[in-house]
């Protein structure tokens, strides 16, 4: 191409994105997204070359941090979307799903806005500085009660959440992040109680814990638009809103008894307190 390229490189989610403006189109390298998202290149590129007329993707030319030149296959970022929405997040690795996700709902967006907005993120509601220390404090006491290094256990976060820093966690997973970080099973000496797995027994019970409590809180809303939860029962039946509060009043009552009888054996109820209270 004989028309000025200019070249920037964006750091989303701890990768970093080349995007290439050329005329009026901005164009984005495909393989570092690719390798972002832990997917293989070979399949993603025969793809990419079986649809080139879909994807109108082109051949460009870019230094890398080396200095040297290298050809990128690149698309214009308004076809991103649909090249990624063609990745389904239920056919790759269970440990990739989350990531594609993200990158689906996010990475469009973030180039777009960089380019013609100047920033490379969308702005996202993330986890206050006391909902940090929390979480500090569950990465600890996970450490404590599994012998963990801190840097495995950060690293496994990380990664399930998607971020570069456990400070880009949104605060809508903030639950969703103790609960990953309390349940994390003591790989090597498992404690056995009457020949069972109390470890896996407790992780279990405060997973199911934190879904019941966000059933309750949904319940709770709704309760406050009866007109609302008069229309989703008239079309569900069963009155399943109505009765939901009290069976899930019992549950949470005894899943918090069977945590604190025993939590003594456990560190693990360190990292979880603020769900029981």
């Amino acid at each position: 191409m004989n028309t000025q390229i200019s070249t920037k490189t964006i750091s989303f989610y701890g990768s970093e994105l080349i995007t290439l403006k050329v005329g009026d189109v901005i164009y984005t390298a495909v393989k570092p997204i690719v390798e972002a998202l832990g997917l293989s290149w070979g399949t993603q590129k025969r793809k990419l070359i079986e649809q080139k007329e879909k994807f109108s993707w082109v051949h460009m030319n870019s230094t890398g941090s080396d200095g040297k030149t290298y050809e990128m296959l690149c698309m214009p970022i308004r076809k991103l979307n649909g090249w990624l929405f063609s990745i389904n997040p239920e056919k790759v690795r269970p440990d990739l799903k989350d990531r594609v996700i993200k990158y689906q709902e996010e990475c469009f967006e973030a180039l777009y806005n960089y380019w013609f907005k100047g920033k490379a993120e969308r702005e996202i509601d993330t986890i206050t500085p006391e909902e940090q220390r929390m979480i500090q404090n569950a990465v600890t006491a996970t450490h404590q009660r599994t012998g963990m290094s801190y840097g495995e256990i950060w690293s496994r976060v990380k990664n399930k959440f998607g971020v570069a820093k456990y400070e880009q966690i949104k605060r809508s997973d903030h639950h969703s992040a103790m609960i990953y970080i309390a349940s994390m099973p003591i790989v090597n000496q498992p404690l056995l109680i009457n020949g069972r797995n109390l470890e896996e027994t407790l992780s279990v019970m405060v997973e199911l814990y934190g879904y019941c409590l966000h059933a309750y809180e949904m319940q709770e809303k709704l309760s406050q638009h009866p007109d609302l939860a008069d229309r989703i029962d008239s079309k569900i039946g069963g009155q399943y809103l109505h009765n939901l509060r009290h069976p899930l009043e019992n549950a949470m009552t005894k899943a918090k008894r069977f945590i604190r009888n025993n939590s003594e054996k456990l560190t693990i109820i360190k990292a979880v307190d603020h769900l029981l209270n």
